[in-house]
């Protein structure tokens, strides 16, 4: 049998994880269409979040709190 081997989440969309203190949720936000900015917002009260994208100085961390 010749499986396609799955995607692994380093080969898929680009994403950062949130922990949103707000309603105490966790979420994942994607790239904008401009490609300047991580955006999302809360799940439950809708608060916007936004994490720009920079070329230089960035940080390597893939989880943040808000």
């Amino acid at each position: 049998m010749d499986e396609k081997p799955k995607p692994s989440a380093a080969t898929g969309r680009p994403f950062l994880s949130v922990h949103l203190k707000c309603c105490n949720v966790y979420q994942r936000i994607y790239p904008n269409a401009a490609g300047d900015a991580y955006a999302g917002w809360c799940p439950r009260c809708a608060t916007a979040i936004r994490v720009p994208i920079v070329e230089n100085g960035g940080s390597s961390t893939r989880f943040f709190t808000t």
